[in-house]
């Protein structure tokens, strides 16, 4: 008989991701040249880019590489910084370092109140979308090839 339990633990969830990262490098060439078997190792590379006014922090990029793409998690500028380049030039830089990598492209998520359309303006395509993610919002996913 087959029992479906709730379980949280460090070690079974760790051998859950051993299997799935096992069996993705047996059908992924890509994975199986490029990722390690071992699940202690991380295979995602933080690379954040952040933006000054002498000292003071007034925005910034957080995110990885991971699967040969730029993850970009978060963009924020501060409020009074908007609207003249800041944004756009932390996505030229992003965009230039991916390059520089020879990685796939760069990918984003945004909700529909934010920035999709700096983010199509930059030449970002939607490849998917999630309605009411958070309810009432629309998620959209946008990604940009090299």
């Amino acid at each position: 008989m087959i029992i479906i339990k709730n379980d949280n633990s460090i070690e079974l969830k760790n051998k859950i991701h051993a299997g799935l990262r096992e069996n993705n490098r047996s059908k992924c060439k890509w994975l199986k040249e490029n990722i390690s078997a071992d699940i202690t190792k991380k295979d995602f590379i933080p690379m954040n880019f952040l933006a000054y006014d002498n000292e003071k922090l007034i925005g910034g990029a957080i995110g990885f590489v991971e699967y040969n793409w730029y993850y970009l998690d978060l963009l924020w500028i501060d409020e009074q910084y908007r609207r003249i380049g800041v944004g756009t030039n932390l996505i030229r830089i992003i965009e230039k370092f991916a390059m520089s990598k020879k990685l796939t492209g760069v990918r984003v998520e945004t909700w529909d109140f934010q920035a999709r359309g700096f983010y199509e303006k930059m030449g970002y395509k939607i490849f998917g979308k999630i309605n009411n993610c958070p309810p009432g919002t629309i998620c959209y996913f946008l990604n940009k090839y090299f």
